[in-house]
């Protein structure tokens, strides 16, 4: 008898982007983006996630506070977050424990990783900002796309 594999996201949340601001420390916007995000894609509580922030200390604990229990990565450098995200997708992917992924994010950077996933085969969800989306991430989407409200906290 073979196993029915339930579907099983896995959310790669550049959290920075999606908020518009990498250095917000107040926990009421941070849980409003968070809410905003989880009921835009109905992530719940005891799905994976993936959330990326820089190395700002007072930023990176804030996120880290509200985004719990979800996987927080930080990395040093304008991009760091964006790395160690990318290369904590790929990996997850590569061990295949997910069926889809879903890229949190409207930067251009994560066009690549849109594409190296649909290459190994998953389907992939954009969430993003309708302001803070690229061009490339966009055309790559197509229908698979969800726009988080305009919340204008910052």
């Amino acid at each position: 008898m073979a196993l029915l594999k339930l579907p099983r996201p896995l959310h790669v949340i550049d959290i920075d982007n999606l908020m518009g601001d990498p250095r917000v420390i107040d926990p009421w916007v941070i849980g409003k983006w968070q809410s905003a995000y989880m009921h835009t894609t109905g992530l719940r509580p005891g799905d994976h996630a993936i959330v990326g922030t820089g190395c700002n200390g007072k930023h990176a604990f804030a996120v880290q506070s509200k985004w719990n229990p979800f996987r927080v990565v930080r990395r040093p450098g304008p991009d760091g977050a964006d790395e160690a995200l990318i290369e904590a997708a790929i990996t997850e992917a590569e061990r295949g424990r997910y069926t889809h992924f879903v890229i949190g994010s409207g930067d251009h950077r994560f066009a690549d990783l849109y594409d190296e996933l649909v290459d190994k085969g998953y389907p992939v969800t954009v969430v993003s900002r309708s302001r803070s989306l690229s061009r490339a991430l966009r055309s790559r989407a197509g229908d698979r796309l969800l726009y988080l409200p305009d919340l204008n906290l910052i």
